[in-house]
């Protein structure tokens, strides 16, 4: 039996469908309110899902009433938890030191860097002390990010000393990571090692401001790059290089992210073990033909899937972009009444009346849309204007009652409300 780590991120999936081999048979560990949907035999739910202690041990429950294979886990948070539970019940799968290894900053950094990867300068932060010992050895601006963190949630770019005791507080809070800020292009290659070889990469180019996007209000997005580019196959083998300086597992789907600086060097930012958040699983399954979670899935529970067929499909692909508006420091009056001219899988992820102001604004995530879509083109330069165009057509057709100095328009300079809140773990990016 498939015991299913189920995170709310993710309830909606068709699990039933894609494991469909073992529907009526599966598991689930999720939350309080939360419908797993059809397929599934026994569901154990917890209060929060945040709360390790407690979906560990619902798991376990669950593995003392029935005979459990496999555990299948798609969301950051699950990833050390399904490989711990996998250790503990000597399962297949991605075990602790793997997992240790995707999640935690500073260690994968460690182990990449004895690999032969190009990493930033960087350091554990526990402390304020610990964050300007690091900036007094490396003059300029730093990040600090949670060593754990998920959707740029907890990051905060210093420029200056003077800057460290607005994240003090929240550094006393948990492990950090201070690493030197990098300057250049922002690329992420989203890929799947199965069978103890390379199946498929695809390597794509966020666009301005990437990840951090949403602390100006502008949406964001990513596009696969050509085949004939130069940077495609020198993003592709370093993805391959870094996975084999981390401890291994039977099979990895990887979200790789790297700078290339204006000298044209690639510099590791950072690899989760999952599929990508939204909206890029819809990308990716343009370019592959099945969502990239189904593939995952079965790869992950030992289901047969044909891997050929996806590796066809991944060579041959249009050239595909994926865009999200981020949500703004208000309430929402208007939302589109159709899809854009030119978008595919167009989504609309809110309704009218529903306020993303106070709070909820300041604990956002970079893969909190209000709206996501695809757009498809032949070559680079169509693509990108038709994201352009998409993007204006989009943001005009939402209304929005903001609340006072939130900026009207996107482009404004991130405010001290809009500071980053701590670490929630529940969306991934």
């Amino acid at each position: 039996m498939i015991l299913v780590l189920l995170s709310p991120r993710n309830a909606g999936l068709p699990f039933a469908e894609w494991l469909g081999e073992e529907a009526g048979s599966l598991l689930a560990v999720t939350v309080h309110g939360i419908d797993p949907g059809p397929g599934f035999l026994d569901v154990e739910t917890v209060a929060d899902y945040v709360d390790d202690t407690a979906v560990r041990e619902a798991a376990r429950r669950l593995c003392a009433r029935h005979g459990v294979t496999r555990i299948l886990a798609l969301a950051e948070v699950d990833v050390e938890r399904a490989a711990a539970l996998r250790e503990e019940y000597d399962l297949p799968g991605q075990r602790p030191e793997s997992a240790r290894a995707y999640r935690d900053k500073v260690r994968m950094k460690e182990l990449a860097a004895a690999g032969g990867i190009r990493v930033p300068a960087f350091a554990p932060a526990d402390s304020a002390d610990d964050v300007l010992a690091f900036m007094a050895r490396h003059p300029g601006p730093v990040v600090v990010k949670p060593r754990g963190g998920s959707g740029s949630t907890g990051v905060a770019v210093l420029d200056t000393p003077d800057d460290v005791p607005a994240v003090a507080e929240r550094i006393r809070s948990g492990g950090h990571e201070v690493e030197e800020f990098v300057a250049g292009r922002f690329f992420h290659v989203d890929a799947l090692h199965a069978g103890g070889e390379p199946v498929v990469s695809v390597p794509s180019l966020y666009t301005d401001g990437g990840c951090l996007s949403h602390w100006t209000d502008s949406g964001n997005g990513s596009w696969t790059l050509e085949r004939a580019d130069p940077l495609h196959r020198r993003l592709v083998d370093e993805t391959w290089r870094l996975v084999a300086a981390l401890p291994a597992a039977p099979a990895l789907f990887v979200h790789a992210e790297f700078f290339v600086t204006d000298a044209d060097e690639i510099v590791l930012c950072e690899i989760a073990g999952r599929v990508g958040g939204t909206p890029i699983p819809a990308m990716l399954e343009a370019v592959l033909g099945l969502d990239p979670r189904h593939v995952w899935a079965r790869v992950e529970c030992a289901l047969p899937v044909d891997l050929d067929a996806v590796r066809e499909r991944a060579r041959t692909a249009p050239l595909v972009a994926n865009f999200g508006l981020p949500p703004r420091n208000g309430r929402i009056t208007r939302v589109p009444v159709e899809p854009p001219s030119g978008t595919r899988d167009f989504a609309v992820l809110a309704e009218a009346g529903e306020d993303w102001g106070g709070a909820r604004y300041r604990a956002r995530k970079s893969g909190d849309f209000i709206a996501t879509w695809l757009v498809t083109a032949p070559n680079e330069g169509e693509l990108l204007a038709l994201v352009a165009k998409t993007e204006a057509d989009t943001e005009a057709a939402f209304g929005w009652d903001l609340q006072p100095g939130a900026e009207a328009a996107p482009g404004a300079e991130p405010t001290p409300d809009a500071e980053p809140a701590p670490e929630a773990p529940l969306e991934d990016r």
